[in-house]
């Protein structure tokens, strides 16, 4: 684990060295590596050189003083520069939920370094930049679009107003008394409160965090540069996500996609069937290395 200067910033890293494929992860919105990873990432590290890293505004990088320079874009810069730092000039892409964003970002501005894709429960798209009268390819996925632009814009609301812990407290009790899946997951109750509170009390700055979520907020939509990625990509979602119909849009647009359903899951496949999730990622960059086609649509549930 280190630090190193990006675009004007100190990024937090660690890179495993495993002898197998280089492989970039990036992490969820205020979930910073040092929580939102373990332990799901111990045999990636081994399978693969495995680059991990802290986006701007999280955990142990840098929170710029100018929210301005948070965005999408400037996510996908930095993941740029970290990888000319470390010497990378190509890697397989891939992300969760905001990491995700990210990677949708960088594979559209930085085609040639994207050895393959793979968009984890998350939306390439964001209906709320276009006009209402501008329609995307799936109503359904705008509208879901959109429906994430005003949660973003209460948990925002919340924390200028009230302070991170008072979201953490909501969200945490919105999960006993409201949430009809998290009962479900892999995690007990008690492992999600206590990682949600890690991750937005001791890992994450109000300032950090409204930055981020503006970042989230107002991310280009690229509903119309995704069909031009020609990478090999995974579209992977939980049968009970949101995002669920956005990213059935995403894999349709992107020609050269797979589309993993993940049963048993809502949002964060990693959270909630753990095992089903790495043998999604697994499998697909296998398939990549070994020049195979990658091209279809699959279920994986832990009793098949």
């Amino acid at each position: 684990m280190a630090t190193i200067r990006v675009n004007g910033i100190d990024m937090w890293y660690e890179r495993s060295g495993g002898d197998g494929p280089l492989l970039v992860l990036t992490h969820g919105f205020a979930g910073p590596s040092c929580v939102g990873w373990p332990p799901v990432l111990d045999e990636f590290r081994s399978r693969f050189d495995l680059v991990i890293y802290d986006v701007r505004a999280h955990g142990e990088t840098t929170v710029p003083d100018d929210a301005s320079t948070v965005t999408m874009p400037q996510f996908a810069a930095d993941l740029a520069g970290l990888m000319d730092a470390l010497g990378i000039g190509q890697a397989h892409i891939a992300g969760v939920s905001m990491g995700g964003m990210v990677s949708a970002q960088f594979a559209c501005d930085y085609p040639e370094r994207v050895r393959s894709l793979a968009l984890c429960d998350t939306v390439a798209g964001n209906a709320a930049q276009r006009p209402l009268d501008a329609a995307g390819p799936s109503a359904v996925a705008d509208g879901i679009e959109r429906l994430i632009t005003v949660a973003f814009e209460q948990f925002a609301h919340i924390v200028s107003t009230q302070g991170l812990a008072e979201l953490v407290a909501r969200e945490n009790r919105h999960r006993h008394e409201k949430d009809p899946y998290a009962r479900l997951s892999a995690m007990s109750l008690e492992e999600q409160d206590i990682k949600n509170t890690r991750q937005k009390t001791e890992h994450m700055t109000v300032a950090g965090f409204l930055a981020a979520a503006r970042a989230v907020r107002e991310r280009p939509d690229l509903s119309s540069r995704i069909p031009g990625i020609t990478a090999p990509t995974l579209v992977s979602c939980g049968e009970w996500d949101l995002f669920y119909p956005v990213a059935q849009r995403d894999h349709a647009l992107i020609a050269n996609s797979r589309f993993v359903t993940i049963r048993g899951a809502a949002h964060s496949t990693p959270d909630f069937r753990p095992q089903l999730w790495k043998r999604a990622m697994f499998d697909f960059i296998a398939d990549v290395e070994a020049g195979r086609d990658v091209r279809g649509e699959f279920e994986l549930a832990e009793d098949g």
